[in-house]
């Protein structure tokens, strides 16, 4: 289902939980910049130890997954997806979490009632339905979406091709259903520190909108956004990511 790797073996742990549709892989243009300050853990999904379940389900063996092999009081950063995941572990055990951050994540992805900021619920339905149907074509438009907007974009959507997930498409579609997913109440209950990072140009997270709502939802949130930067400001933006989260985290100490 997935396990953790430890890349380097000095400095404050780190944890890396990829985003849907991409591999561990997708975080190596900021390792080298990483493993100078931090000892980097990566979570790496794979096709064994599946089985089929509900959306809540299959959220919990993920967090007990991540529970089993994970290094106590560490900085999880999640992208995406990753960032969902990051949050629901942090809030189901505080134990393993120094500090959260968050990258090109909305804690409500699809649109609720209360939270507009959100993709339609019936584009959501239909992403689902054409990844059912037509996985390969489905997964590049999906990645043309990640780059949208970024003057980069051909070296990142080259690199997305190059970093996509090894998971079967009935993994990913089990995985998409975590997208559905309300992560607000789990940032609500948090009482560590929080850190998102955004990309102003990312297509797919309104962040003109979130940097002014992620404050409201935890108590001790700082939220950064990269101009020219789409849904992957962790490549775009690295050393002004680089910089913010290495000032973030030594007001940690």
């Amino acid at each position: 289902m997935l396990h953790i790797e430890c890349l380097n073996d000095k400095g404050r742990d780190l944890v890396l939980v990829p985003g849907w549709g991409s591999s561990a892989a997708i975080f190596d243009p900021l390792l080298d910049a990483l493993m100078v300050e931090f000892k980097v853990h990566r979570v790496v999904f794979d096709n064994s130890g599946w089985c089929k379940s509900t959306p809540a389900a299959l959220q919990y063996r993920l967090i007990q997954c991540l529970k089993r092999q994970a290094p106590q009081q560490s900085l999880w950063m999640g992208w995406s997806l990753g960032g969902l995941l990051a949050t629901q572990l942090a809030a189901q055990a505080p134990e393993y979490v120094r500090g959260l951050i968050t990258v090109a994540f909305n804690p409500c992805f699809v649109q609720r009632d209360d939270w507009h900021c959100a993709m339609p619920q019936a584009e959501f339905s239909r992403f689902q339905t054409d990844f059912s149907i037509n996985p390969e074509t489905t997964l590049k438009r999906f990645q043309a979406l990640q780059v949208l907007g970024a003057p980069d974009k051909r070296p990142l959507l080259d690199w997305l091709q190059r970093s996509c997930s090894p998971l079967s498409t009935a993994y990913l579609s089990d995985l998409l259903m975590l997208l559905l997913e309300d992560a607000r109440p789990a940032l609500a209950q948090l009482q560590l520190p929080v850190l998102h990072l955004l990309g102003k140009a990312d297509a797919l997270v309104p962040a003109s909108l979130l940097v002014e709502l992620l404050p409201l939802l935890s108590s001790n949130a700082s939220v950064q956004c990269y101009s020219g930067a789409s849904h992957l400001p962790f490549i775009s933006a690295a050393d002004r990511l680089m910089k913010d989260l290495l000032c973030w985290e030594a007001s940690l100490c």
